[in-house]
């Protein structure tokens, strides 16, 4: 794998409308455009829309949107907002029960209002469908309503369970809902119509069942992890679950002697292949590539940063970034993986 170039003192990477954003302690540079930082801030990308985040005094979170020239400080009814999209937000109130949410779509809004013992927050907007999912902060239920304040269903956990929601995945018409126990075991993964709330499938091989998801480009989705097994050896394993079946499919992809980690969460899907980052104690970290068609490991790139964080890889169609976050550089490899 080729390293085109090491670029030292980044502290952060966004990739916006295919522009590299480089974050230093004191300054954003934004393609060719470079601005001071003079407060502490977080940078985040939501498809087209860079925004900076600041705290103000007390918990309130203040965002100021790029307009292209510089972060404008945007005002809206409430305390919380969410981007979908460029046109596309919600912001959030909760107050004794009260939750009112404001839905901005294309510049016209809407007003969710409901009363429940529960705080909610918005945990996505599936635009297709025009569903917004609405998690409860104990991760107990989950409420679908459309854009316009329209409740469609209600789901709710049996005892002793939660919501994990960093695996509540919409594919076309279909919800998948992974639900954890209290020793953050995976219990259950169901498949449900997004609309109607008709349960359509229940896994039974939830073992091999993963916490966080990619979405390939065949609509399946895809988790890799590592896992000890005996003898101190360790195995990398991809699991594949079909949303629309419930089918669940796993394979080891590597395995060796060294404690490794890879986590579902660090991994990237572009076209037909899933991107890595894998940090293994003994040797230092990696960045590996696997075929999805496949399912083979096609290359484990050692990237000599042993004792190092790394996060996981951006990829376009001729780069991979790789940021080495306790170092704070952004190594950038050559996409060979067409």
């Amino acid at each position: 794998m080729r390293l085109l170039e090491n670029k030292k003192g980044v502290v952060d990477f966004i990739l916006y409308k295919n522009e590299e954003v480089l974050v230093y302690n004191d300054k954003i540079k934004i393609g060719d455009k470079m601005l001071p930082i003079n407060e502490k801030a977080y940078f985040d990308c939501v498809k087209d829309v860079l925004y900076k985040q600041t705290d103000d005094k007390g918990d309130i979170a203040i965002l100021s949107r790029y307009d292209g020239n510089a972060f404008v400080k945007e005002n809206f009814r409430y305390e919380f907002k969410k981007y979908f999209s460029s046109q596309q937000f919600t912001s959030i109130d909760s107050n004794d029960g009260n939750v009112k949410i404001s839905f901005i779509d294309k510049g016209n809004e809407s007003l969710i209002e409901f009363v429940s013992e529960d705080d909610y927050f918005v945990l996505t907007y599936d635009i297709p469908n025009e569903i917004l999912i609405l998690n409860a902060w104990y991760d107990d239920g989950l409420l679908f309503y459309t854009k316009t304040g329209e409740r469609l269903w209600e789901y709710k956990v049996e005892e002793g369970r939660e919501i994990h929601e960093n695996a509540v995945v919409v594919v076309d018409d279909i919800v998948v809902i992974t639900c954890k126990n209290g020793k953050n075991k995976i219990v259950s993964v169901e498949g449900y119509k997004l609309l109607t709330g008709e349960k359509i499938w229940e896994a039974d091989d939830v073992e091999h069942c993963r916490k966080s998801y990619s979405l390939g480009q065949n609509k399946m989705l895809y988790g890799l992890t590592s896992f000890i097994c005996k003898d101190h050896m360790v195995e990398m394993r991809l699991t594949q679950l079909n949303p629309f079946t419930g089918e669940v499919d796993m394979k080891v992809i590597n395995e060796g002697e060294y404690w490794s980690e890879v986590w579902p969460w660090n991994t990237t899907i572009h076209g037909n292949k899933l991107f890595y980052t894998n940090l293994i104690e003994a040797q230092g970290c990696s960045l590996g590539v696997i075929d999805l068609e496949t399912k083979e490991l096609i290359e484990d790139f050692p990237m000599e940063a042993k004792g190092y964080q790394i996060d996981k890889p951006i990829v376009t169609d001729d780069k991979i970034y790789v940021r080495v976050i306790g170092l704070n550089e952004l190594r950038i490899y050559e996409n060979e993986f067409k």
